[in-house]
């Protein structure tokens, strides 16, 4: 019997690093097409990473899903600075939980398109709070809010979406 709780502890960490590392992946991939896609934006992220954390939601329990959330998060900071990692981690945090809850309490009608948006959209608003409290841009960062808003709102579609073929790919799979 502990053998075999070993075995499933084992099989879970070792998911729960896979996920953390694609995403890791992931997000180097997004800042190279972002700085393409968006030249005129350069804070501004697609979130293919976010197609991990999303995807874990509908596949994973609360604690896993988290745990990849908040890794992921972490380890930019590999790939970032410290303001960015205090951004990152605030915002994911803020947009995981909103995630969740959504999924949790919209799981029969909601699909991963709006659980992706409602993140996306959590997400902005975590940074632009953080980047207020720390740089008190006033109204440029309202005038840049709408614009990045804007943006989110379209790549979390397209994250969603994504998402959403990823699980139907995996339901196929699995049965």
């Amino acid at each position: 019997m502990e053998t075999m709780n070993n075995h499933a502890a084992i099989r879970k960490i070792t998911r729960i690093a896979l996920f953390v590392s694609l995403s890791l992946i992931l997000s180097y991939f997004d800042i190279i097409v972002s700085r393409a896609a968006f030249p005129f934006l350069p804070t501004t992220k697609i979130g293919f990473a976010n197609i991990i954390v999303v995807y874990a939601i509908y596949q994973m329990d609360f604690k896993e899903s988290l745990i990849i959330a908040v890794m992921k998060s972490m380890l930019s900071l590999l790939l970032g600075n410290v303001i960015g990692f205090i951004i990152s981690i605030c915002a994911s945090v803020l947009s995981f939980f909103g995630m969740y809850g959504a999924y949790r309490a919209l799981r029969k009608i909601a699909s991963p398109i709006s659980i992706s948006v409602i993140g996306g959209f959590l997400h902005i608003v975590g940074q632009l709070l953080v980047v207020q409290i720390i740089y008190r841009l006033g109204e440029v960062l309202l005038f840049y809010s709408a614009i990045v808003i804007f943006v989110s709102l379209v790549t979390s579609i397209l994250i969603g979406f994504i998402t959403l073929r990823l699980l139907a790919y995996a339901k196929t799979k699995n049965s």
